[in-house]
């Protein structure tokens, strides 16, 4: 149900009709300043629309311009292009600090066995295995001739070094 006060609107503005208007003049007896109130009312809207009219802008795509742009957000800048971390000087110079590292973590952590062996022991000999299963020995010692077999049976490889200086039975083994 509409309140008072819009009903008194509608009835100023003409837009009551039938029994909306008859039962809101009945209630209108109850309240005698509504016709003083619609009276003026109704010249206030008469004064305005005769005299009240905008004045004509000098200008009026600027006006609508200046508008615009209070209302939308001016463009955000594009942001900077990033650029790449790893640059052609940087890898390089990261890829020859990785070697160097390499190098020196080579050389702290693999023992050189060849040394250690030749600074402990008189006899050296090496037993190649290459790819096609042929057994290869070689010996550092010129008088020493070294063969390399393998044992099927035993599941082994042999090596025969022929040149040795003889060592006793009791010449313990470290």
């Amino acid at each position: 149900m509409k309140t008072f006060e819009e009903r008194f609107t509608a009835w100023v503005d003409g837009r009551l009709t039938g029994a909306e208007l008859a039962a809101f003049e009945r209630e209108l007896q109850s309240h005698p300043e509504a016709l003083a109130e619609k009276d003026s009312a109704l010249a206030l809207g008469n004064l305005l629309r005769a005299n009240l009219t905008a004045p004509p802008l000098p200008n009026p795509d600027f006006f609508n311009l200046r508008i615009l742009q209070q209302i939308q957000p001016p463009p955000s800048p594009a942001p900077a292009p990033r650029r790449f971390f790893w640059t052609l000087p940087r890898m390089a110079f990261s890829g020859l600090s990785l070697l160097l590292l390499a190098t020196l973590l080579y050389f702290a952590a693999v023992p050189n066995t060849r040394r250690e062996v030749r600074e402990n022991q008189q006899y050296v000999s090496n037993t190649l295995n290459p790819s096609s299963g042929d057994l290869n020995a070689q010996s550092d010692d010129p008088h020493i001739t070294a063969t390399a077999f393998h044992s099927k049976q035993d599941n082994a490889n042999v090596v025969w070094l022929d040149g040795l200086n003889y060592m006793p039975p009791d010449y313990k083994l470290k």
